[in-house]
């Protein structure tokens, strides 16, 4: 006989699911308002001023939402490991991926050149 509805633990990865996918979204337009803006053609001919450096606090609430977002899925990822589903058997890879992806993000972040 067919379990009725969901566990907890599966309702709580669909809202970490459902959280992270939302912060993203939100994370876009963070990025969006604080980058710099381009400086065209027509807007050099003109003189016009232009912002060239990211904007201070969307540039520290981006990175911190971007870290938690990898938080949120690293935990949701173990979570599903944990929880044993028969169909996730290459979540070990999945994980491998993304620790080297949040490395590789880490470590571009603290060698870039200022």
């Amino acid at each position: 006989m067919a379990k009725q509805g969901t566990d907890w633990l599966g309702k709580l990865l669909v809202t970490m699911t459902l959280g992270g996918w939302s912060l993203y979204i939100l994370l876009l337009l963070v990025f969006h308002y604080g980058r710099p803006e381009q400086q065209f053609g027509y807007l050099r001919y003109q003189d016009i001023a232009v912002r060239t450096e990211w904007l201070m606090p969307h540039s520290i609430w981006f990175h911190m939402g971007t870290f938690g977002i990898l938080g949120l899925a690293v935990t949701a990822f173990t979570l599903v490991h944990l929880k044993g589903r028969r169909h996730q058997q290459f979540l070990k890879i999945y994980l491998l991926l993304l620790v080297a992806a949040a490395l590789f993000t880490l470590l571009l972040f603290y060698f870039y050149p200022q």
